[in-house]
């Protein structure tokens, strides 16, 4: 029996499912790059500011969460930018929390996103804000109950509700199992 594939993807069950399936994972990255205002919280087991890199280091059971978004990884690169400032101000000299604004993040080691039953798995993702762009590298995985998707790399273009899953040395592999009735 020939593997049924679509678009260069295995896919088993119902091919329309994958449609829904790249919907649905937007659904969970999407939220989570830079959508709306609401703070960002991160705990870990520790914290190191580099000022000249701009750059901040978590490491160590590192957990992040904005709204019903959590990031678990063992360690965190954020990285920012200093924000528009009146250099006629002396206090706009001085770099504080309150005057950056996130411009990327690399989440390494055992990441996992989740949202609400969405799960994304991988060993590395790296957020652009400015691109709109999510890279999940390192054995990515995303699931949504028993729904699957597999490949060695996954992108997620966020400002073109666009995704591609890259094979490597096994070709991509979508597992979706279709509801009721369609």
């Amino acid at each position: 029996m020939k593997r049924p594939y679509w678009g260069g993807i295995l896919v088993r069950y119902y091919p329309l499912g994958v449609i829904l399936y790249v919907l649905m994972f937007c659904l969970v990255v999407c939220p989570l790059i830079w959508a709306n205002d609401a703070p960002l919280y991160i705990q870990s087991d520790q914290m190191e500011i580099e000022h000249n890199q701009k750059m901040v280091i978590f490491t160590g059971h590192v957990n992040a969460k904005q709204n019903n978004i959590v990031i678990q990884a063992d360690r965190m690169e954020v990285f920012y930018d200093e924000g528009k400032q009146d250099p006629r101000k002396e206090y706009a000299k001085e770099e504080t929390l309150a005057s950056v604004s996130i411009v990327k993040m690399i989440a390494e080691g055992n990441v996992v996103i989740t949202q609400d039953q969405r799960i994304a798995r991988g060993e590395k993702a790296v957020f652009w804000k400015e691109k709109g762009k999510v890279v999940l590298t390192g054995h990515p995985e995303l699931q949504e109950g028993q729904n699957v998707i597999k490949g060695e790399k996954i992108i997620v273009f966020i400002n073109e509700n666009k995704m591609i899953v890259i094979g490597g040395k096994q070709p991509v592999e979508a597992v979706i199992y279709p509801k009721n009735g369609e």
